[in-house]
């Protein structure tokens, strides 16, 4: 997601919904033109129940660039488009036909890898096979060679899976995906290890310390002039907010104005 108006009013577009219809039982019609417009910060209860009426969802994630798994651009950009429309069945066939096989080198093994344990979750839920094809992922990585965002991204997927699994080695996938972090060139894509760091310490009941992570990863895209996953990144603080039944936090003006401020640049309306 980019910026959160646009999102909004993009999804409700793209579902056919006046703004009378998306916003029924939910806020005044007016309230919902001026956050599509980024006039008005909605609180954690309004912009949760938006999200649901527009059936964006979070825990799904695309992104911001995909790795290659063929030299067959025709194999890339159907992997492209089956995980940007979160098409996890007809992804996982696609990956394990023999075409699709027979087309992925050597060199690109890692990639296939991390797609198809990607797959096997969120398909199947099957977390051994996420298991067992992120380990096909990490041993494709040689030890002398720097990290790469896509070998961070398969340590912080480690994390989730361990964190699911209610297992403190998470921590250690998690740290991995930082080694470091501080000398890597900047990809929006690794703006999603912080909010995986904040989903993996949310799944063990650590919500202060997923907090921690939430606030780095805007901390991090804004200071790289990115807007990739901030509207997730907030989302996110919305619901680990509730959870703690602090959800009166995100009514503070002056605390909205300033994470706003802070992920989109944006002049936010102030409140008298």
């Amino acid at each position: 997601m980019d910026n959160l108006g646009k999102t909004l009013k993009e999804k409700r577009i793209a579902l056919h919904l006046s703004q009378k219809k998306a916003c029924e039982n939910i806020c005044s019609q007016p309230m919902l033109s001026s956050i599509e417009q980024g006039k008005y910060i909605p609180n954690s209860h309004i912009l949760i129940l938006l999200c649901k009426r527009l059936r964006i969802n979070i825990d799904q994630l695309s992104l911001s660039s995909n790795y290659q798994i063929s030299s067959l651009n025709s194999f890339n950009q159907k992997l492209e488009k089956l995980c940007n429309d979160h098409n996890y069945i007809e992804l996982k066939k696609f990956l394990l036909s023999d075409d699709t096989i027979a087309q992925v080198k050597a060199s690109q093994q890692k990639a296939y890898y991390y797609y198809l344990s990607i797959a096997y979750l969120q398909a199947d839920n099957d977390l051994d096979e996420f298991e067992y094809n992120l380990n096909l992922a990490m041993s494709e990585h040689p030890h002398s060679i720097a990290l790469t965002t896509l070998d961070r991204l398969i340590f912080i997927s480690m994390a989730v899976l361990y964190a699911k699994r209610k297992n403190s080695k998470y921590l250690d996938y998690l740290n991995n995906a930082f080694i470091k972090f501080n000398e890597v060139h900047f990809e929006d894509n690794q703006i999603i290890l912080f909010y995986l760091a904040a989903y993996a310490n949310i799944l063990m009941g650590k919500n202060i310390d997923a907090l921690n992570w939430i606030n780095q990863g805007i901390d991090f895209a804004t200071k790289n002039n990115s807007h990739y996953m901030l509207a997730n990144l907030y989302y996110l603080f919305a619901k680990v907010l509730i959870a703690e039944n602090k959800g009166d936090l995100a009514l503070d003006s002056q605390t909205r104005s300033k994470i706003f401020t802070d992920l989109f640049n944006e002049k936010i309306f102030e409140f008298n």
